[in-house]
């Protein structure tokens, strides 16, 4: 048989869809979570919630998620002045929803699949700089109307 008329393989799945649901619904406490929910839109799984879950797949499916970049999946949590004149991460590239389908896929490949389009992003945060600049002056506000009192 020639190699290109060869059928097509299905990969043997061995971590059923049932248990990736099962840690996606305890990681959100949203039992009613189906594996086409996204985790972001549907389940509002967000920032810090979304990393540390993504941090906990790894760790509960043995997947390397070391390609993971959030910034394509979810937000900030923190609110910044900064973001008012510089666009975070997050709003420089279009988002890419992530549901317990996706995860069983990875869990099953046991790396993190997704294919990220070709993005630049600063090599600083002028964002979190202008944050920065904003907290050490009330700082300095606060000391000198302090030492005046």
């Amino acid at each position: 048989m020639d190699p290109e008329e060869q059928p097509y393989e299905q990969p043997v799945y061995t971590i059923p869809l049932d248990e990736v649901l099962a840690f996606v619904r305890m990681q959100t406490k949203r039992p009613d979570a189906g594996a086409d929910s996204d985790l972001f839109a549907d389940l509002h799984c967000t920032g810090k919630s979304f990393n540390k879950l993504v941090e906990a797949f790894g760790r509960e499916f043995n997947v390397d998620v070391t390609g993971y970049k959030w910034y394509f999946h979810t937000d900030e949590d923190d609110h910044s002045i900064g973001t008012m004149l510089f666009k975070p991460p997050n709003e420089r590239v279009q988002r890419m929803p992530i549901t317990p389908e996706k995860l069983w896929v990875m869990a099953n490949e046991g790396h993190w699949n997704i294919n990220y389009p070709e993005h630049e992003l600063p090599s600083s945060r002028a964002d979190i700089f202008i944050n920065i600049l904003i907290f050490i002056a009330g700082a300095l506000l606060l000391a000198y109307i302090a030492k005046r009192w």
